[in-house]
């Protein structure tokens, strides 16, 4: 089952032209929108853990992949949470 859901997610990430891993910051900003709760929140956690523009930019893809796990066009703020969970972890 879980090697099934990986596999869909790397199809919608090539269907998209590139694997989240590789994405460049200006299409992290295309491909991942925050509301702004959840903007703030990552807002406060960079600041927290003093989190440079590219350690943002990594949870913003771990949250994207994420959503392409769960077949979600949308990054919601449980997305995001997640993603800063295993930041936390290696911080």
């Amino acid at each position: 089952v879980i090697r099934e859901r990986v596999v869909e997610a790397r199809k919608i990430q090539m269907k998209r032209g590139k694997l989240n891993a590789f994405l460049s910051h200006r299409e992290i900003e295309e491909l991942v929108r925050l509301d702004p709760e959840t903007e703030k929140l990552l807002e406060k956690f960079s600041e927290v853990y003093r989190l440079s523009g590219r350690a943002i930019d990594k949870v913003l893809k771990v949250s994207r992949t994420i959503a392409d796990l769960e077949g979600s066009e949308d990054v919601r703020k449980s997305h995001v949470l997640e993603a800063i969970q295993y930041r936390v972890v290696n911080v």
